[in-house]
């Protein structure tokens, strides 16, 4: 058994549990609930799926419901700094005790369980079960449910229904579990559509993901929620932006052109929410929206030199980092930090970013196993960018960053957020940006 004076213990306790635990499905979670006393059948969801923007996203509409006085859990994953960022309510992370007396539950009931041969509950199963204890023990009104991996046999899909199920941006990632192509990606997301539901799709989808996802929602018996797709732009900037949407003026602070979408995509399930009867006042909307934070999006750090986090993974999470990167930081000299996990589309990434870089420094994140070696990392990016560095880590990459930047030049840390978590870390003893 886990030692559960030791929260720490309970962390390494559920990391032990592996990634993957047998086939596909959502038996094993069903299982583990059901032994659980099914505590999701006592919570309401908004539940989202999507490749990009998926936590920018569900952080947005948190932060909106809170403001609209609803206790609000919020789901997400992966973690940055600390796994306990995976379980909030109301803005606040889970605790120590509360976890690692939680877990010591949800070990039970897992002990208790048989399951076909070979099979174990995996460490995505185990947390989504703990986070359905926690939300009902802290008697949320609503919990905004983010996927980890697909939609159809994702362990969140478990839950019976949702109020509003979102679709954020689709595009290729995780292309081994999940399909080669858009289209069959976006019927994977779209597995999570139940009858009845309102259905919210992030604007500007491939006509074959949109074909796809209003196909599964007529299928589903689920109920295709649009909404205006224009809105104004007032201003963009590294401080964020400000525009118009359906008459009402709202700021976001998280920079790049990708949060107006991301924004939008809340907007409307606010909406949808509202047509079900939820009461989410518009102040409410714009102070949510307002007070949105998440960790390594364009994460401003340090102000002097500028020191941005931005855990651009895949080929559309760099694309539109590049797009942030050309539009708010063109007048500026650039340092890149990159280290990159191998399972991932690392060789567009790189290219992507050292194209825009004036100093690249290639290090390896702290993923284990799935790390890419800074020589690979170093090796491509020198097809796009003259000065490249092969740093032995992430801190040596920072210091050697910190050396050659001036006052007024960015440094962009970016790729894995195992990177991210690492480097938010290292940075966390100097001093913070101002808002």
């Amino acid at each position: 058994m886990m030692d559960t004076e030791n929260p720490k213990t309970a962390i390494e306790y559920i990391h032990s549990l592996g990634r993957f635990s047998g086939k596909p499905g959502l038996h094993r979670i069903k299982a583990l609930c059901e032994a659980l006393g099914n505590p999701q059948d006592r919570l309401k969801f908004v539940h989202l799926a999507g490749t990009n923007g998926k936590g920018s996203t569900a952080c947005m509409i948190a932060s909106a419901l809170q403001a609209a006085g609803l206790r609000t859990g919020l789901y997400t994953s992966p973690y940055l700094v600390q796994f306990y960022e995976r379980i909030r309510v109301d803005g606040v992370m889970i605790s120590d005790d509360d976890l690692t007396r939680l877990c010591e539950r949800v070990t039970v009931a897992c002990e208790s369980l048989t399951l076909p041969e070979g099979e174990t509950i995996g460490e995505f199963e185990f947390t989504t079960a703990l986070a359905f204890l926690c939300f009902v023990e802290q008697e949320c009104d609503i919990v905004v449910l983010e996927t980890g991996l697909g939609g159809r046999c994702d362990a969140t899909n478990v839950i019976k229904n949702a109020e509003v199920c979102v679709i954020t941006p689709i595009s290729l990632d995780h292309m081994a579990v999940l399909g080669n192509t858009t289209a069959v990606i976006a019927a994977e997301k779209a597995g999570i559509f139940k009858p009845g539901t309102a259905v919210v799709c992030a604007d500007g989808q491939p006509n074959d993901v949109q074909r796809v996802l209003r196909r599964a929602c007529d299928a589903a018996g689920a109920v295709w929620f649009g909404g205006a797709e224009d809105c104004r732009v007032l201003r963009c900037d590294i401080g964020g932006s400000a525009f118009v949407y359906e008459a009402q003026g709202y700021t976001i602070a998280m920079p790049g052109r990708h949060q107006l979408q991301n924004a939008r995509t809340a907007l409307r399930a606010l909406n949808a929410l509202r047509e079900r009867g939820w009461n989410i006042p518009t102040e409410a909307a714009v102070r949510g929206l307002a007070q949105a934070r998440i960790a390594g999006r364009l994460e401003r750090v340090v102000d002097q030199p500028l020191i941005l986090l931005d855990g651009a993974h895949n080929a559309a999470g760099a694309d539109a980092l590049c797009h942030a990167v050309d539009e708010l930081l063109k007048m500026k000299r650039l340092h890149v930090v990159m280290g990159m996990v191998r399972d991932k589309d690392y060789e567009t990434c790189v290219h992507e970013v050292a194209s825009r870089a004036d100093d690249f420094y290639a290090c390896v994140p702290d993923a284990g196993e799935r790390s890419l070696d800074a020589h690979t990392i170093a090796e491509l990016a020198r097809q796009s960018c003259k000065s490249v560095y092969e740093c032995e880590s992430a801190e040596h990459a920072i210091e050697l960053a910190l050396e050659h930047a001036k006052m007024n030049d960015c440094i962009l840390i970016c790729g894995s957020l195992y990177l991210i978590g690492e480097c938010e870390k290292i940075l966390r003893g100097r001093p913070k940006a101002t808002d």
